[in-house]
Protein backbone atom coordinates (compact mmCIF):
# COMPACT_ATOMS: atom_id res chain seq x y z
CA UNK A 1 0.00 0.00 0.00
CA UNK A 2 1.96 3.58 1.20
CA UNK A 3 4.31 3.35 3.26
CA UNK A 4 3.35 1.06 5.66
CA UNK A 5 4.19 -1.60 2.86
CA UNK A 6 7.40 -3.39 4.18
CA UNK A 7 5.58 -3.39 7.92
CA UNK A 8 5.29 -6.98 9.08
CA UNK A 9 3.55 -7.53 12.57
CA UNK A 10 5.60 -8.54 15.60
CA UNK A 11 6.81 -12.00 15.09
CA UNK A 12 6.94 -12.81 18.52
CA UNK A 13 3.46 -11.61 19.46
CA UNK A 14 -0.30 -12.83 19.19
CA UNK A 15 -3.77 -11.12 18.49
CA UNK A 16 -5.23 -9.40 21.35
CA UNK A 17 -8.56 -9.95 20.07
CA UNK A 18 -8.50 -14.15 19.61
CA UNK A 19 -4.99 -14.53 20.72
CA UNK A 20 -4.07 -16.80 18.27
CA UNK A 21 -1.51 -16.01 15.55
CA UNK A 22 -1.71 -13.10 12.97
CA UNK A 23 -2.79 -15.60 10.13
CA UNK A 24 -4.19 -12.43 7.73
CA UNK A 25 -2.97 -9.79 9.73
CA UNK A 26 -3.66 -5.99 9.03
CA UNK A 27 -2.71 -2.76 11.30
CA UNK A 28 -4.93 -0.02 12.25
CA UNK A 29 -4.31 3.57 11.81
CA UNK A 30 -3.32 3.82 15.68
CA UNK A 31 -0.76 1.56 14.58
CA UNK A 32 -2.12 -1.86 16.33
CA UNK A 33 -1.85 -4.79 14.39
CA UNK A 34 -4.96 -7.67 14.90
CA UNK A 35 -5.82 -10.84 12.89
CA UNK A 36 -9.35 -11.09 10.97
CA UNK A 37 -11.18 -10.98 13.83
CA UNK A 38 -11.05 -6.92 13.81
CA UNK A 39 -13.48 -7.19 10.93
CA UNK A 40 -15.85 -9.86 12.92
CA UNK A 41 -15.68 -7.41 16.24
CA UNK A 42 -16.62 -4.50 13.70
CA UNK A 43 -19.35 -6.32 11.89
CA UNK A 44 -21.34 -7.64 15.39
CA UNK A 45 -20.78 -3.98 17.10
CA UNK A 46 -23.61 -1.70 16.62
CA UNK A 47 -24.43 0.14 13.16
CA UNK A 48 -22.57 2.52 11.37
CA UNK A 49 -20.01 3.49 13.96
CA UNK A 50 -16.59 3.02 13.33
CA UNK A 51 -14.39 0.26 15.71
CA UNK A 52 -13.06 0.86 18.39
CA UNK A 53 -8.95 -0.50 18.96
CA UNK A 54 -9.68 -2.75 21.39
CA UNK A 55 -5.98 -1.56 22.93
CA UNK A 56 -6.18 2.08 22.89
CA UNK A 57 -9.67 2.87 22.26
CA UNK A 58 -8.57 4.73 19.26
CA UNK A 59 -11.68 5.15 16.65
CA UNK A 60 -10.01 2.61 13.76
CA UNK A 61 -10.78 4.92 10.30
CA UNK A 62 -8.43 2.60 8.36
CA UNK A 63 -7.18 -1.02 8.54
CA UNK A 64 -3.76 -2.05 6.43
CA UNK A 65 -3.22 -5.50 5.49
CA UNK A 66 -0.08 -6.72 5.49
CA UNK A 67 1.93 -6.09 2.10
CA UNK A 68 2.31 -10.14 1.41
CA UNK A 69 -1.27 -10.48 1.36
CA UNK A 70 -1.63 -7.89 -1.43
CA UNK A 71 -0.37 -10.82 -4.00
CA UNK A 72 -1.67 -13.79 -2.73
CA UNK A 73 -5.16 -15.57 -4.74
CA UNK A 74 -6.51 -17.78 -1.91
CA UNK A 75 -10.10 -17.36 -1.82
CA UNK A 76 -10.27 -16.39 1.78
CA UNK A 77 -7.24 -13.71 1.71
CA UNK A 78 -9.33 -12.20 -1.77
CA UNK A 79 -12.66 -12.38 -0.07
CA UNK A 80 -10.76 -10.50 3.34
CA UNK A 81 -9.44 -8.02 1.64
CA UNK A 82 -12.77 -7.11 -0.03
CA UNK A 83 -14.18 -6.57 3.23
CA UNK A 84 -11.14 -4.30 4.36
CA UNK A 85 -11.41 -2.31 1.05
CA UNK A 86 -15.43 -2.08 2.18
CA UNK A 87 -14.43 -1.37 5.71
CA UNK A 88 -11.86 1.60 4.61
CA UNK A 89 -14.91 2.71 1.96
CA UNK A 90 -17.29 3.20 4.70
CA UNK A 91 -15.12 6.05 6.85
CA UNK A 92 -13.82 7.94 3.97
CA UNK A 93 -15.15 11.16 4.38
CA UNK A 94 -16.29 14.23 1.66
CA UNK A 95 -17.81 13.69 -1.87
CA UNK A 96 -16.33 10.63 -2.50
CA UNK A 97 -16.99 9.12 0.81
CA UNK A 98 -20.62 10.31 0.51
CA UNK A 99 -20.61 8.14 -2.84
CA UNK A 100 -19.66 5.06 -1.45
CA UNK A 101 -21.83 4.94 1.50
CA UNK A 102 -24.69 5.19 -1.28
CA UNK A 103 -22.82 2.13 -2.84
CA UNK A 104 -22.73 0.55 0.91
CA UNK A 105 -26.40 0.82 1.13
CA UNK A 106 -27.33 -2.75 1.34
CA UNK A 107 -24.72 -3.92 4.07
CA UNK A 108 -25.62 -0.47 5.90
CA UNK A 109 -29.33 -1.32 5.65
CA UNK A 110 -28.72 -4.58 6.77
CA UNK A 111 -26.66 -3.70 9.83
CA UNK A 112 -29.22 -0.82 10.58
CA UNK A 113 -32.11 -3.41 10.91
CA UNK A 114 -30.00 -5.86 13.03
CA UNK A 115 -29.45 -3.85 15.38
CA UNK A 116 -32.89 -2.68 15.39
CA UNK A 117 -34.09 -5.91 16.36
CA UNK A 118 -31.12 -5.69 18.89
CA UNK A 119 -32.32 -3.40 20.87
CA UNK A 120 -36.21 -4.50 20.21
CA UNK A 121 -35.45 -7.93 21.44
CA UNK A 122 -33.60 -6.75 24.22
CA UNK A 123 -35.03 -6.92 27.73
CA UNK A 124 -33.08 -4.75 29.66
CA UNK A 125 -35.27 -1.86 27.46
CA UNK A 126 -38.65 -3.19 28.12
CA UNK A 127 -39.43 0.48 29.45
CA UNK A 128 -38.11 2.39 26.36
CA UNK A 129 -39.27 0.24 23.46
CA UNK A 130 -42.32 0.27 25.61
CA UNK A 131 -42.46 4.70 25.42
CA UNK A 132 -41.34 4.37 21.57
CA UNK A 133 -43.80 1.95 20.02
CA UNK A 134 -47.03 3.64 21.61
CA UNK A 135 -45.41 7.00 20.74
CA UNK A 136 -45.15 5.12 16.88
CA UNK A 137 -48.87 4.34 17.50
CA UNK A 138 -50.15 7.50 18.61
CA UNK A 139 -48.05 8.73 15.30
CA UNK A 140 -49.62 6.47 12.90
CA UNK A 141 -52.87 7.17 14.22
CA UNK A 142 -52.50 10.86 13.90
CA UNK A 143 -51.60 10.30 10.17
CA UNK A 144 -54.69 7.60 9.76
CA UNK A 145 -57.14 10.13 11.20
CA UNK A 146 -55.40 13.61 9.21
CA UNK A 147 -55.49 11.22 5.76
CA UNK A 148 -59.12 10.13 6.70
CA UNK A 149 -58.23 6.33 5.96
CA UNK A 150 -61.14 3.98 6.53
CA UNK A 151 -59.53 0.82 5.66
CA UNK A 152 -58.85 -0.47 9.19
CA UNK A 153 -61.55 -2.05 10.90
CA UNK A 154 -61.61 -0.79 14.79
CA UNK A 155 -65.11 -1.62 15.96
CA UNK A 156 -66.03 -0.12 19.35
CA UNK A 157 -62.02 1.15 20.39
CA UNK A 158 -61.39 3.77 17.95
CA UNK A 159 -57.88 3.21 15.70
CA UNK A 160 -55.65 4.72 18.56
CA UNK A 161 -56.22 2.20 21.15
CA UNK A 162 -56.10 -0.39 18.61
CA UNK A 163 -52.88 0.61 17.40
CA UNK A 164 -51.98 0.93 21.38
CA UNK A 165 -53.01 -2.23 22.01
CA UNK A 166 -51.16 -3.35 19.02
CA UNK A 167 -47.55 -1.50 19.89
CA UNK A 168 -47.70 -3.21 23.36
CA UNK A 169 -48.41 -6.20 22.14
CA UNK A 170 -45.44 -6.04 20.02
CA UNK A 171 -43.58 -5.19 22.72
CA UNK A 172 -44.30 -8.14 24.67
CA UNK A 173 -43.78 -10.42 21.85
CA UNK A 174 -39.84 -8.89 20.98
CA UNK A 175 -39.35 -9.14 25.13
CA UNK A 176 -40.03 -12.53 25.34
CA UNK A 177 -37.87 -13.29 21.96
CA UNK A 178 -35.05 -11.88 23.82
CA UNK A 179 -35.25 -13.70 27.12
CA UNK A 180 -35.14 -16.65 25.22
CA UNK A 181 -32.67 -15.81 23.11
CA UNK A 182 -31.09 -14.96 26.46
CA UNK A 183 -31.66 -18.26 27.98
CA UNK A 184 -30.65 -20.54 25.02
CA UNK A 185 -27.16 -18.35 24.83
CA UNK A 186 -26.72 -18.88 28.27
CA UNK A 187 -27.05 -22.50 28.49
CA UNK A 188 -24.51 -22.80 25.32
CA UNK A 189 -22.35 -20.93 27.25
CA UNK A 190 -22.62 -23.21 30.21
CA UNK A 191 -22.19 -26.10 27.80
CA UNK A 192 -19.09 -24.95 26.77
CA UNK A 193 -18.20 -24.19 29.99
CA UNK A 194 -18.73 -27.60 31.14
CA UNK A 195 -16.85 -29.38 28.03
CA UNK A 196 -13.53 -30.99 28.92
CA UNK A 197 -10.21 -29.08 27.35
CA UNK A 198 -8.21 -30.85 24.93
CA UNK A 199 -4.36 -30.49 25.33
Amino acid sequence: MEEEEGVKPPEDDCCPICFGNFAIPCKTNCAHWFSSCILQLWHYRSTLRRCKCPICCCLISKLIPEASLLVQQEEDVVELLKKIRRYNHLYISGAYGIFLKVLALPLLTRRVLRALMDTLMDPDQVRLNYYLMRLLALLLSWIYCICQFQFIPTGGLGIWRLLDICAIAMVAIFSLAGLCRRWVLRRRVRQLAVLPTTT
